[in-house]
């Protein structure tokens, strides 16, 4: 205890009057524990024996990685980022287990307020003061429309003057996709007259694939490979990119294992200026930019 005799006495005086009992019985020549003081001795032990445990739980769980990471994504995000980085992740921390829930961006921020999740991927649905954005990366806003559509043949890019709002569906509001839309001043007067809002992703693309009209989508929201009948074109006048964020509660330090799935995320989606492959026409590949944002905790 690192204690004179003297030092350890007094000590234990004090804990007796404090207590209000006598521990140990002293003489001249011994002193032996009272009845008071075996119940005390027993009980402190088991309290220091907890507190080791706890100590050696706490240092376990910083130096191991298992466990469960959940993590709430906006589905484009789940389809386009996360399988990669998923697959990266486990190559070097196996006993991880990264739990995705995908959901729209109201769904997500509800999530990673009331704790469901450790953290989440969304741009900023509204600003919650309890929750903290740490910009991610952007995707630019393009038109998604049939191959046979006018659109389809602006092949560089479209302005958002050449859409003729009475054909435009568009993410309903729940989404981040509308936020980042009604967010852009320029777009008010194409988005009072637009021909409806819709919820689902499919819904709305199958409007588009019928001919009923077009929509416009963040690069990382347009259409799989495997969708062969409609084509996205960049939107100019202006330029709009939706702003993704790694997003968790403030003032709350993420677990060891949600710590590294972070940082893993961090590293590996596209810095801006990164060159990575993406479909226009989707039978044919070309090189296009995806931007990124501020990288900095």
């Amino acid at each position: 205890m690192l204690l004179s005799q003297s030092s350890l006495t007094v000590t234990i005086r004090q804990l007796e009057e404090e207590l209000g009992v006598t521990l140990l019985n002293r003489t001249t020549r011994q002193v032996h524990m009272t009845d008071d003081g075996k119940r005390f001795l027993s009980d402190a032990r088991r309290v220091v024996e907890a507190f080791d445990l706890m100590i050696a739980s706490m240092r376990l769980s910083a130096s191991q990685l298992g466990g469960t990471v959940r993590v709430a994504v906006l589905p484009s995000v789940a389809i386009r980022l996360m399988p990669d980085i998923i697959t990266k992740f486990h190559e070097t921390h196996d006993d991880v287990r990264i739990q995705l829930r995908d959901d729209n961006a109201r769904g997500l921020h509800r999530q990673v307020r009331e704790n469901e999740v450790d953290f989440g991927i969304s741009n900023q649905w509204y600003d919650y003061p309890e929750l903290e954005y740490v910009p991610l990366t952007d995707d630019r806003f393009g038109v998604v429309c049939r191959k046979d559509d006018p659109l389809a043949s602006k092949k560089e890019a479209v302005s958002w003057n050449d859409i003729d709002p009475e054909r435009l569906f568009i993410m309903a509001a729940d989404t981040g996709v509308y936020t980042t839309l009604k967010e852009t001043p320029e777009l008010e007067n194409l988005l009072a007259t637009t021909a409806g809002e819709v919820l689902v992703m499919v819904t709305l693309l199958e409007m588009v694939r019928v001919g009923l009209g077009v929509t416009v989508l963040p690069e990382l929201s347009k259409p799989g490979a495997m969708e062969t009948d409609l084509v996205f074109v960049p939107l100019v006048h202006p330029v709009v990119k939706r702003k993704l964020c790694l997003i968790r509660r403030r003032n709350e330090p993420l677990s060891t294992g949600a710590r590294r799935v972070w940082d893993t995320i961090r590293g590996a989606v596209p810095k801006q200026g990164n060159r990575v492959k993406a479909s226009r026409g989707y039978d044919a590949c070309e090189e296009i930019v995806v931007p990124g944002g501020n990288f900095s905790a």
